[in-house]
């Protein structure tokens, strides 16, 4: 899925959206330079007919992945004339086999754009989008002929408008910094659940066990993205109870976000924030919602799981709130990745978080219209978090698995088996 920001929104002070043919026009136009990011190209990649051949095209792909990804543009001279490309004539199958075949690791998410011209009066374009790699290094491999067969195998990368190749210590230092970012990934988030769990806990009255649900894009936020502003902070809100609603199925039941929906957002640290207990001249007696949007695109959604419900024997847990709260959420992360960075997969995490955890946690059901203590489940005084992934390109179907996986992953700890 292509990117909504790119070197070209930049330059134009576009917001982010689609890439169009207007704005290649006006940058060219504006002879806009070469970058790490961005790559003029005159004409479209010449694939030689014998297969693993050394080829150009795999190249750049590979160096801008090995970089911070970017655009390569086909149709523009390197005298920064529009001169177009026959797009008829481009053979997506075969660029996307020089990717597959040519370089390793495989580089997921490459995008094609083809941009006519309007009204057919004029050259048209093709953009090739490249998405930054959290599997980087990527190495291009193949032959080629030079007095005689030679195997080739090298890690391209950018600096400015030009390509190197990697030294053995920059090879070393890339794979340090991948599996860097892994780790920095996986305790981004654990500090984020953690953070949240803390917030609710110790902000809210009377709410014993909480469910706090933390979600991250897999690859960073360009640096260069603007900061999502209260309106869009609210309308990624509005869209996600509408996409919950529509794809809910198996989790049937009234929404739970839309407590918080008649609320402003509120500034916070880096961040937009709606709440439904945070702010003590607002608070109500309905149950406790907090919804955060950071800048960073992290997503973090806690509900209030012991909202009327009373039981003398542990801490009650409504089982029905929690799977419809669990779907809500994966379609917040799901719109506001679509808002910030469509490319991206969505790392997702959750628990029932307690602050006594010396009383045991029961999983509370609505059956024949009543709510009642779920027999013959276990009791646990602490959950284990659960994890899933969501991918870049989600459907409905997509969405509810991977509510589902989050959900079963909770409730298993009770020792409940949900159905699809």
């Amino acid at each position: 899925m292509a990117r909504s920001w790119t070197r070209l929104h930049e330059h134009l002070g576009h917001p982010s959206g689609p890439l169009s043919y207007d704005m290649v026009a006006t940058a060219v136009a504006d002879k806009l330079a070469e970058s790490d990011d961005l790559d003029w190209k005159g004409a479209l990649p010449n694939f030689a007919p014998k297969l693993g051949i050394w080829n150009e095209f795999a190249k750049d792909v590979a160096a801008m992945a090995n970089a911070r990804g970017g655009l390569l543009v086909y149709g523009v001279s390197d005298q920064m004339v529009l001169v177009g490309v026959d797009l008829a004539a481009a053979d997506k199958k075969q660029m996307l086999s020089a990717v597959r075949n040519g370089i390793q690791p495989y580089i997921s998410g490459v995008d094609f754009i083809d941009l006519p011209a309007p009204g057919g009066n004029g050259p048209d374009v093709l953009v090739v989008d490249v998405p930054p790699s959290e599997m980087a290094p990527h190495f291009q491999y193949g032959w080629e002929q030079k007095d005689k067969d030679r195997v080739t195998f090298n890690a391209p990368y950018r600096i400015n408008d030009d390509t190197f190749y990697m030294t053995e210590h920059q090879v070393a230092r890339a794979y340090r910094e991948r599996f860097a970012r892994q780790n920095a990934a996986e305790a981004h988030l654990k500090a984020c659940l953690a953070e949240t769990t803390e917030v609710v806990l110790n902000e809210s009255e009377g709410s014993p066990a909480w469910l706090v649900i933390a979600a991250r894009f897999a690859r960073p936020v360009p640096r260069m993205m603007p900061t999502p502003t209260r309106l869009e902070a609210k309308d990624v809100l509005l869209k996600a109870v509408k996409t919950a609603a529509r794809v809910k199925d198996a989790f049937a039941g009234p929404a739970v976000l839309s407590d918080v929906l008649n609320n402003d957002m509120r500034v916070g640290l880096r961040r937009w924030v709606d709440s439904s207990f945070l702010v003590p001249d607002r608070r109500t007696s309905s149950r406790g919602v907090m919804v955060e949007l950071h800048h960073d695109g992290t997503v973090t959604v806690s509900v209030d799981l012991s909202h009327g419900l009373g039981h003398g024997g542990g801490i009650a847990v409504n089982t029905q709130v929690l799977r419809i709260v669990v779907l809500e959420a994966v379609a917040v992360a799901d719109a506001f990745r679509q808002h910030l960075s469509p490319d991206s997969p969505v790392d997702i995490t959750a628990t029932v978080a307690t602050a006594n955890t010396d009383h045991r946690l029961l999983p509370i059901g609505n059956g024949y219209g009543k709510f009642a203590l779920i027999p013959d489940a276990r009791h646990p005084r602490r959950f284990l978090p659960a994890s899933t992934g969501l991918a870049p390109n989600a459907d409905a179907e997509a969405l509810r698995e991977c509510a589902h996986e989050l959900a079963t992953g909770l409730l298993h700890q009770f020792g409940i088996e949900l159905h699809r």
